[in-house]
């Protein structure tokens, strides 16, 4: 019995004839398309009509079994349609600098919202904070179970924003969760978009392509789901026991480890920026020692940082970490050999009605 989903078989559309006879033996290939090789050339004898039918066969039907898998179908579509600009504004939360040299674009850890970054400050750079659905001013909508399709949404809403045309070059940031998407949005953004980020931060993830055979995030008792987070010091005693406060952001959490659940690794061309990657010697989910595994997703320059702590080391350490990131994300822009990054004057405040 075949296993191949009806969808991806009928997705290569309706069968064509491989090839008609022609007087003389000859056989004229079928039109271009799903039903023939569109190099064969317009007369060739039946059996090479039958071959070449097959090996077009055989790569559509490859392209539509991957495409029907779940979250692979996302390497060689076109790029969507553009997001209307008022709905891409719901993704994200801007601090407004006056002048800045690059956007940084930071990524929540599962459950979280922008409200994790608020305090992070660069100097000359704009911070750009992802608000997933059910979240904050989000909280009404339902939360995505699917990372493929939210990198896909947050790609199409940077360039919606007109941020990939922008001269100020971005600068992903992602947290555990965070970090899945991310560099799922870098890898759409360079397949789809033609874009590369100037730099990829990831921190407290184990890498994509070791997520296989890890155990399950989702829990079916909220009770479990909340003491784990409470363990990872994600949440404070406090909060975990204040069950108004935990049902607010219960709903995006469980959606989140749902997500990531569903996740299934898909093999992609590196990328070609430069990847920071960030552990802690404390993480129960994420043992130092796979941080430097992280390298294989770049061909640029790659770095790693231990810091001390557990999974949310971010928060007791931000100066720290803060301050670690400018040095890493602008040492291209001085010292021996920089090249110049040019500022942007981005928030008149004379011109503000």
């Amino acid at each position: 019995m075949c296993c191949v989903p009806d969808k991806a078989l009928n997705a290569c559309g309706p069968a064509v004839p491989i090839a008609k006879e022609l007087p003389g033996g000859a056989a004229q290939v079928a039109p271009s398309g799903h039903g023939a090789h569109p190099s064969a050339p317009h007369h060739m004898g039946l059996g090479e009509a039958i071959q070449a039918r097959t090996r077009c066969i055989s790569a559509c039907a490859v392209r539509c079994i991957h495409d029907n898998l779940p979250g692979h179908r996302h390497d060689h579509q076109k790029a969507p349609a553009m997001m209307r600009e008022d709905e891409a504004k719901k993704w994200f939360l801007v601090k407004r600098k006056d002048f800045a040299r690059v956007r940084m674009v930071c990524f929540p850890y599962a459950g979280g919202n922008s409200n994790f970054y608020k305090t992070w400050d660069f100097k000359e750079t704009e911070m750009v904070l992802v608000e997933l659905p059910g979240r904050n001013a989000r909280y009404n909508e339902k939360a995505i179970t699917d990372v493929y399709l939210i990198a896909k949404k947050i790609a199409s809403a940077l360039d919606a924003v007109g941020y990939l045309k922008s001269q100020i070059p971005l600068v992903f940031f992602g947290h555990s969760f965070g970090a899945i998407v991310s560099t799922l949005v870098a890898q759409v953004l360079r397949n789809q978009y033609n874009y590369t980020p100037k730099h990829l931060i990831v921190s407290g993830c184990v890498p994509l392509h070791m997520r296989a055979g890890r155990a399950r995030f989702s829990v079916p008792n909220d009770d479990d789901l909340v003491t784990s987070l409470l363990e990872m010091g994600g949440i404070t005693k406090e909060m975990a026991k204040n069950r108004d406060v935990v049902n607010q952001f219960l709903p995006a959490l469980k959606g989140d480890y749902l997500a990531v659940d569903k996740y299934v690794y898909h093999e992609a061309e590196p990328l070609a920026c430069p990847i920071l990657a960030l552990g802690s010697d404390q993480d129960m989910r994420v043992p130092q020692q796979e941080t430097a595994e992280w390298a294989r997703f770049t061909a640029g320059e790659f770095e790693s940082r231990i810091f001390p702590g557990g999974h949310f080391f971010l928060k007791p350490l931000e100066k720290e970490v803060v301050a670690y990131i400018s040095l890493v994300i602008f040492k291209d822009v001085s010292g021996p050999g920089a090249v110049a990054l040019p500022g942007f004057i981005l928030f008149d405040p004379n011109k503000v009605a």
